[in-house]
């Protein structure tokens, strides 16, 4: 009797253990590494996704801060990342390297869109402008380039350039290659180079800017595009012959192109049938640039995190981000 009634404990004592290891294996979130964008709209482009697939489509991501650049793109290549957000086209190498629609390796995948179209050039506040109605964009740069120095650029003007090295600006190769008499700052990070144009534009000073579009700072400051030349490539310039082998008209010699912007992913991860929801789902984002634009202003104006206002915006649009669901997973709540 001891025996039959200690195997029965037994069984009985188990079964809810056993039970309830099914349970948790049944709903356990699928994990994702994700990397965070060094630019604030990338950011809400990247939360945005984060949010729809946690909350929507079951998945526990891991975000991870990493510069931007060819080393991002290894990273997720080597294995260490699954995801990474909205990358523009004039800015990242890694496409035509790793991404087979693009003429890479097709070690990379194309997700799809992320919705966001962007636009970039050199910028200056619009009192400069008012001021001088002989300037009528960048070949006039040199005839004020005196308005524009600073110490540390002596009798060069100065442009608060692209922040990060990784983004392939090329701003000081642009700058000598069109003969512009100025000298390109890096400054290190989007906030820093914003700080610095922000209290110019308070003391009504001029300043040469690098910014893209959409972007707060049209909200805060009255600023005019230089107009850069339109851009055109070629395909065989080379760092090692100055960028000069295609001549001029030609990348890097030009402005930048309409980025349209996409996400990419890891293909191991994407291409398992266990994550084809959410790759339906990426490949359907269609984030547009004035609902970016509207958190923008939101973060910069309240200091409000990039989390909570995502989520204030993705409970306020189920509308918007449902219809990017796969069709059986479209009910709304409401």
């Amino acid at each position: 009797m001891k025996r039959s009634f200690f195997k029965a404990g037994l069984i009985f004592i188990v079964s809810p253990i056993i039970l309830s290891l099914s349970l948790v294996g049944a709903h356990a979130a699928k994990r994702l590494n994700a990397v965070v964008p060094d630019w604030t709209g990338g950011e809400i482009t990247c939360e945005v996704a984060v949010l729809i697939l946690e909350q929507e489509l079951g998945y526990k991501v891991n975000q991870v801060e990493f510069p931007s650049g060819n080393g991002a793109w290894e990273a997720m290549v080597g294995g260490d990342f699954d995801m990474m957000c909205e990358h523009w086209p004039s800015y990242t190498e890694g496409d035509t390297t790793f991404i087979a629609e693009f003429g890479g390796d097709g070690t990379a995948l194309n997700l799809g869109t992320s919705g966001i179209v962007g636009l970039s050039d050199y910028y200056v506040p619009k009192y400069f402008v008012d001021a001088n109605p002989g300037f009528k964009g960048w070949e006039d740069l040199n005839d004020y380039k005196d308005q524009f120095a600073t110490i540390e650029s002596g009798d060069k003007g100065r442009l608060i350039g692209c922040p990060v090295p990784g983004w392939n600006c090329y701003d000081q190769i642009r700058l000598d290659m069109l003969n512009i008499d100025f000298v390109a700052d890096e400054l290190g990070s989007e906030a820093a180079s914003l700080a610095e144009a922000q209290g110019a534009y308070k003391r009504g000073e001029p300043f040469l800017l690098y910014l893209w579009e959409p972007h707060w700072a049209f909200g805060a400051m009255e600023l005019v595009a230089v107009g850069l030349p339109a851009n055109k490539t070629c395909d065989t310039w080379t760092e090692a012959d100055g960028y000069k082998d295609c001549g001029l008209g030609f990348w890097p010699a030009t402005g930048w192109a309409e980025d349209h912007t996409f996400n990419s992913g890891r293909p191991d991860f994407w291409n398992d049938p266990e994550n084809a929801d959410a790759k339906k789902f990426m490949a359907n984002m269609n984030l547009e640039n004035i609902h970016q634009s509207t958190m923008l202003a939101l973060i910069n104006d309240t200091g409000r995190s990039v989390k909570d206002v995502v989520q204030e915006w993705k409970d306020n649009n189920e509308t918007i981000w449902r219809a990017w669901l796969p069709k059986s997973l479209r009910k709304f709540n409401r």
